[in-house]
């Protein structure tokens, strides 16, 4: 599970009990959670994807306590519809000279889970505030995939838009990501976005 390559897709939505159910009926499957993130006021559900990685929808938790700091993932500033709005790159360890690019890094603790996870301080996404240079993550142990269902879910490609398309590419390439550039995950320039193409027990889903 600390090979490099895509740990988690981030979906945020508005209010987790709207979320849910409308992300189960686009997947055909429904998820595990919730569970709870004290520190940032937040929750969420997952769902397994393939080769270690999962799907995260989260939300602001309304009945938590306020986290006294921005929340992660830009969900204070969040509004629409439920999106794909970040993704979050597995590495062994947070100890890369580039990390603190990608913000400070936090560790972080639930149930028999620890990672590592880098986080800016004002909440927002990393390096350029899109959300497409993603997040870096490093697990003490256990893996939440470790412990959720496996549903037929895979996710078969992670599309990545941007105008700094060369420099997330060698950015990619430097975090150990080489393995899956061209194959699970595509650079390309262009306007700023994400898509994640999944394959689903009814067919193919785009995020």
């Amino acid at each position: 599970m600390r090979t490099p390559g895509v740990d988690h897709l981030v979906v945020a939505t508005s209010a987790l009990e709207t979320g849910v159910p409308s992300l189960t009926d686009r997947l055909g499957v429904g998820p595990s959670g919730p569970g709870r993130h004290e520190r940032f006021g937040t929750h969420n559900a997952l769902w397994n994807l393939d080769d270690g990685a999962y799907l995260e929808l989260i939300a602001i938790d309304p009945e938590a306590a306020a986290p006294g700091r921005p929340r992660w993932f830009g969900l204070d500033r969040f509004a629409g519809p439920t999106r794909l709005v970040h993704w979050v790159l597995r590495r062994a360890d947070l100890r890369a000279p580039f990390v603190p690019e990608h913000g400070a890094t936090s560790r972080l603790a639930r149930d028999d889970l620890r990672w590592s996870l880098t986080t800016p301080v004002d909440g927002s996404f990393p390096v350029d505030g899109s959300g497409v240079w993603p997040s870096l993550i490093a697990w003490d142990g256990a893996h939440p995939s470790s412990g959720l269902g496996h549903d037929g879910l895979a996710l078969r490609r992670l599309v990545l838009s941007t105008p700094s398309a060369d420099a997330l590419r060698a950015r990619l390439v430097e975090a150990g990501l080489t393995g899956h550039l061209g194959s699970r995950v595509t650079v390309t320039p262009g306007p700023v976005g994400l898509r994640a193409e999944l394959s689903t027990p009814g067919g193919p889903v785009v995020l």
